[in-house]
Parts: C-alpha cells; structure tokens; sequence
C-alpha cells in the first residue's frame, strides 16, 4: 500500500494522537464488540479516552453474568448499578440480556427484588436472546405469570435457571421463539406450549408429582430432558423431531420392588400407588416415534419406557438408538420390542453397567409383532466395563435373530473407583454420545 494513501495517512494520524487501534474502529463496531464484556467493564470504558465515554451507552447487550454477579458486595451494590445502567443507557433495541442475582440466601428477596422489572425493560428493547437466573443454590425466584409469555415479537432464544414457575408456560405469543432452555427449576402448571418452539433442553428440573405436566411442542427438531424429578412429562406429538436425548434417574415413575411395568401391588411404592402413569397411552415414545437418533439412558428401576412399549409405536425414520440396562428384561422383550418397531435402524448402542440387576417380570406383555426379526443389517456397539456372562445372552439373543458377530463392537471402559462407583450415574452410564 503506498504510503500517501488514505488508509496509511489514517493509521499515521492515528499513531501521532497517540490513540489506540481500537478507537479508529467505527462506533457500530465498537459496540459490537463490547456485547462480549460484562456491562460492568463495558461502562468501565468510559474512562479510556473521550472517544469511549458514550460508546457503553449504546451497547446491544445487557451483560449481568454469574461471575461478574459475584464480585459485588451484596445485592443492594448489584442492583444500584444495574438500575443506574438502565436508567441512563440509550433508549436502543437488545439483541441479547443476561441477568443474575447475587447469591445471598440472608437477603434472597433483596436479591431478586428487581428481577422483573429488569426483564420487562429488556423484553420492552426487543431482546432477542434473554437469559435469567436467580443464582441461588437452594432458593428459587417465583416468576410473575405472563412476564415473558406474552406476545413479544422479537425473542428468539429464552434460557431460564433457578426460577419457579406455578403457572402454564405458553409462549404462543412469543413468535419467533424458537430455543428454550430451562435448569434447576420448578415448573408446575399443567403445560409448556409453543406452535414455534425448535430446540427444548430442560434440566434437573422439578415437575408436578399429583398430575403429569404436559409438553405441547409440535414443530420441534431437538429435545434434550435430563435428571428430572416428579412424574415424567406427556410428551406430545412432534412430527418434525430429529434427535432426542432423555435420560431418567429420579422421576416418580419408578417401582421399588423393580416390577418391570410397575403395578407392584406394595402401598409403600410410590410409582406404583395409584398414580396415573399412562395406561391408556404413550407418555414419551409415542412422540419420540418420527425421530432419526434416539438416546434413551434410564435408571432401571424407572419403569415407564418398558410400559410404554406395551403400546410401542413404529420408528420408522431411526437410524441410531442408544439404551442401557433398563431394557435388559428377563426374557429379552423389551430390547426385542424396540428393534421390531424400528424397520431401518442402522446402528444400535447397548450400555452395560458394572453389577447387573433383576426384575420381577408380572404382567409385562410387550407390543411383539408376529413377523419375525431379520438384524442382518444392523451394527451393534457394546459399551460395558466388563464382558460377562449377561452381555453374551444378550448378544447370543440378538444373534439368533440374524445378526452377524462381525458386526458387534465391544468397547471396554476402564473400571470405577470406589468414589465413581457410589455415584456411578454421573460417571458413565448415561449418555457415551453426549456430553450434559
């Protein structure tokens, strides 16, 4: 570049004033890449030079984040400055909000005092992204009914942790939503529903335990639903799903006494006393059913999966299925159950743990169909941290249907400690596919 251009005179200039680089930047620009500082550094700006002392005010990101939540003194430092922020910021249009609380559980109203309001400003700025968190490890702050699911225009991306919700989460309003994203909550009510909704990621939440919550997604591609408690969701029809990952450990669907369908009879086991756990119909797999990889990691004493295949509907777009230990039946039906009704799956993944349990198999009359099972095309990963003898009956099973040994992989994990074997669930026998 010759040394008389404008871009070098520029630069020059620049240097002789002893400016930075940064400060050449346009002012659009420059905003844009102060979204990525937390709103306290980026009014912390000001100070650099007269050039910066508005650019915070213009900034497209309200950035409260955990951390940065954690370096004031208490919550009445936090929300001075968070309300000052807001009152003296430029009346411009958000594309992403972040905010939390200080975690103070001696003062947890204080610290959530202004929660609301700092949502509707932003949901008024026409956010596209928001997340909220009370940040809070036991303490959860309650949600005003209607606060976010009234009709907003612009919201594309909402994620939500430690809060509570005692009402229906209808986001029908909310148009363009399209990721929700929901942990270490409560979430009562009766429904989650979006006519827009894609991606749903719910987490270690806390759903209703007198009635099933149902979850009303019908245009929705990816579900992820891990470690919840309460009665496991209805989920309803989602005819355009293409992954789902939902594991269960702690839900109330579960048998004491590991009766394969539940209905033990024992008035000490919850799961089974009398609670409405889906004898009519599905309450996951039927909406599962159009998906293309299915990962199905459960606790074994949880029983709903198994009751829903006595009903199983057909798969008929899975290529890739991951199970573990529940659906290892005592004569192989539930395992056998799936395959039958997944036609052009391709790739199965079978999780072992290391000490095997048993059910007491009463009244588990699986939806077999009569034609018969042809594996010849299918590939099986084993995953198991030893080879024994109920991973050959299970594979001597599989075989007798057609499935050639070649076409059986078989990884070794390498064997818990005693610490991971007490907590054997975090440590490897969810998911090998995903990570949570």
């Amino acid at each position: 570049m010759a040394d008389g251009s404008e871009d070098a005179r520029g630069k020059r200039a620049v240097q002789e004033a002893g400016a930075d680089r940064l400060s050449a930047l346009p002012d659009d620009l420059l905003q844009q890449l102060m979204t990525f500082l937390p709103s306290r550094s980026a009014v912390q700006t000001c100070v650099l030079a007269r050039r910066w002392r508005e650019q915070w005010k213009s900034v497209p990101a309200i950035r409260i984040t955990r951390e940065d939540a954690k370096r004031y003194w208490g919550p009445n430092a936090l929300n001075r400055f968070v309300n000052c922020l807001l009152i003296f910021r430029n009346k411009l249009p958000l594309d992403e909000a972040e905010l939390n609380s200080v975690e103070d559980p001696d003062d947890f109203e204080e610290a959530v005092r202004y929660l609301e309001p700092w949502v509707q400003y932003c949901l008024s700025r026409e956010v596209r992204k928001l997340c909220v968190s009370s940040n809070d490890q036991e303490l959860r702050w309650l949600m005003p009914k209607g606060l976010i699911t009234s009709a907003f225009q612009k919201l594309t991306t909402l994620e939500l942790s430690r809060v509570h919700s005692d009402h229906d989460l209808d986001f029908s309003g909310c148009v363009k939503l399209e990721d929700l994203k929901i942990e270490f909550s409560g979430i009562f009510g009766n429904k989650i529903f979006s006519p827009s909704l894609k991606r749903l990621s719910v987490k270690v939440c806390a759903f209703p335990e007198s009635a099933r919550y149902q979850i009303c997604v019908p245009n929705l591609t990816s579900l992820l639903m891990v470690d919840c408690t309460g009665l496991t969701p209805l989920l309803q029809r989602m005819p355009m799903l293409v992954d789902a990952f939902v594991r269960l450990q702690h839900c109330d669907d579960c048998c004491q006494n590991k009766y394969e369908v539940g209905d033990c009879g024992d008035e000490s086991c919850k799961g089974c006393r009398g609670i409405n756990y889906g004898k009519s119909t599905c309450v996951i797999l039927e909406a599962l059913s159009g998906a293309t990889m299915l990962e199905l990691p459960a606790a074994p004493e949880v029983f709903i999966l198994r009751r829903d295949l006595t009903r199983c509907p057909v798969f008929s777009k899975l290529k890739t299925l991951l199970l573990n230990e529940w659906c290892f039946t005592s004569h192989h039906g539930a395992l056998i159950c799936f395959l039958q009704h997944s036609p052009v799956l391709e790739k199965l993944i079978l999780q072992f743990p290391l000490n095997p349990g048993s059910f007491v198999q009463m009244g588990a009359r699986y939806n077999l169909k009569k034609q018969s099972l042809i594996l010849k095309d299918l590939t099986v990963e084993v995953k198991c941290y030893k080879v024994d003898e109920w991973i050959h009956k299970v594979l001597e099973v599989l075989c007798s249907y057609g499935l050639p040994l070649e076409k059986v992989k078989i990884k070794r994990l390498p064997m818990l400690d005693e610490f991971q074997f007490c907590d054997s669930w975090g440590s490897g026998c969810f998911s090998f596919e995903q990570k949570t």
